[in-house]
């Protein structure tokens, strides 16, 4: 359903976008990618999204190998969104009024961050973000909840290794108290990348309820 294009000739940063049907202007949704990359997975989030009437991309923050797991920084990160902020409001497809971010995994977390930089994000949605994780107050999303310009769906599973539950209580009280166009749910039973089809993890079920609480949360603070 989508395809690649290039969002920045240099240094090179490709991405892969995902239109709905029919001629018209569409909310958009940026995506952060998870940390394995801009894989299978991540590009079925973003034809699932154009199916739902969303304009959807997701840039290879890896860069075409240019960088890594290793080598990615907050501020590669962000440049990159810079770029592809500035691309998809330029798309004739977009209401560049309406735009969103979703993020998995590290760019959960990433989505956050964007959250509290960003005043054109109407809605954000995180899928086992990592709330606690910065080096410090600047970039730990659990201290910049207060910066948020955007109501945040956060998504996370109960039996996530990397993301202890003590660490999302924490979080829920913080961003309930913010504001009450926040939400979060946990998955009982389920760990982390259970929305991934190509995943161990996968959970069908959880997978498919969390998935129409994020196209409500859009429709609520998007359309």
């Amino acid at each position: 359903m989508g395809e690649f294009e290039t969002i920045r000739e240099n240094p090179t940063l490709n991405g892969y976008i995902s239109i709905p049907e029919g001629d018209g202007n569409y909310p958009a949704v940026i995506l952060f990618m998870h940390r394995p990359g801009l894989d299978e997975a991540q590009k079925i989030v973003c034809d699932d999204l154009a199916k739902a009437g969303y304009v959807a991309i997701g840039a290879d923050a890896y860069r075409d190998g240019q960088l890594d797991q290793k080598t990615y920084t907050d501020q590669t990160i962000f440049d990159d969104f810079n770029a592809t902020l500035a691309y998809i409001k330029n798309h004739h497809h977009v209401d560049r009024a309406k735009i969103g971010v979703i993020g998995f995994c590290m760019g959960g977390r990433h989505a956050y961050l964007a959250n509290a930089k960003y005043p054109e994000i109407k809605a954000v949605v995180s899928y086992y973000g990592f709330p606690t994780q910065g080096k410090d107050s600047s970039d730990t999303p659990i201290d910049l909840v207060s910066n948020f310009y955007a109501p945040v769906m956060a998504i996370f599973g109960e039996t996530d290794p990397m993301i202890p539950m003590d660490s999302v209580e924490a979080f829920k009280k913080v961003l309930l108290a913010s504001s009450d166009r926040n939400c979060l749910e946990v998955f009982e039973g389920v760990g982390h990348g259970f929305l991934n089809p190509s995943s161990p993890r996968h959970e069908p079920n959880a997978a498919a309820t969390a998935w129409l609480k994020t196209l409500e949360h859009y429709r609520k603070y998007l359309k």
